[in-house]
């Protein structure tokens, strides 16, 4: 049996599933969930704080808890934090396709990042998030590891999602190492023939697409994974942030 806050943070996800709840509308206080019937003030919080690591709201101090609006970016590092607290990288709405691994040649800039040569032997692991009600491409997104990982954990190389987190928590929990530093870019450059494919667009589209990279380093000062996210046209990526 699901403990009472999942049932809660299940009620609500169907709420704003069904239109019930809109973005920019904010939910009940915990005060008045809990004078409803809805659990205590424990239940309450634990059900708001799963809803926000799942995306589909945003606390901050003196605004509530506001539903949050559909289809923006999420960085690796947003998806690693969202496993660690849900056991997925999805957020609600969201699901992931055309799961592809291998092992291929490092190109330049990839391997600059991982601080090995040009041209040596590198793992690949791709996939395609979604929006789950109209399948439209959010973002394609890349996990370049190196390959002495993948001899390490087979896994790693199935093309297919991933269960019990992402990369990096499996990395992590075979070296023993945790993450000690994230290195994060984001900018935009306009659309190139290239991402037709990934991003199911004409290839003739000029528009702007946001790109995101990390670059995760353990605690033995070794890179184990660079990330690169990019974009559908139009997505945008958002943080709130609670000035104390």
């Amino acid at each position: 049996m699901p403990p009472k806050w999942r049932d809660l943070a299940d009620a609500i996800a169907a709420k704003i599933s069904k239109g019930e709840y809109v973005p920019g509308e904010r939910l009940p206080k915990i005060e008045d969930q809990v004078l409803a019937g809805k659990g205590s003030k424990t239940t309450v919080h634990a059900a708001y704080k799963a809803l926000e690591a799942e995306g589909l709201v945003i606390s901050s101090r003196g605004h509530g808890t506001v539903v949050q609006a559909r289809g923006t970016l999420a960085t690796a590092a947003d998806r690693e934090e969202r496993s660690k607290l849900t056991g997925s990288s999805w957020r609600a709405g969201e699901r992931s396709d055309s799961h592809m691994a291998g092992i291929v040649s490092a190109p330049e800039e990839i391997a600059e990042a991982l601080g090995i040569s040009a041209g040596q032997p590198v793992l690949r692991r791709s996939r395609t998030y979604r929006d789950e009600q109209t399948s439209a491409v959010i973002s394609h997104s890349t996990s370049w590891i190196p390959a002495d990982l993948a001899e390490e954990l087979p896994e790693l190389l199935m093309g297919r999602r991933l269960t019990g987190g992402t990369s990096i928590d499996l990395i992590t929990r075979h070296t023993g190492r945790p993450v000690a530093r994230r290195y994060s870019s984001m900018w935009a450059r306009i659309t190139t023939p290239a991402d037709a494919a990934t991003l199911e667009i004409p290839e003739d589209t000029q528009a702007a697409v946001t790109v995101l990279t990390v670059r995760v380093v353990d605690t033995g000062d070794a890179t184990i994974e660079y990330g690169v996210d990019v974009g559908g046209p139009g997505r945008r990526w958002t943080k709130e942030e609670v000035i104390r």
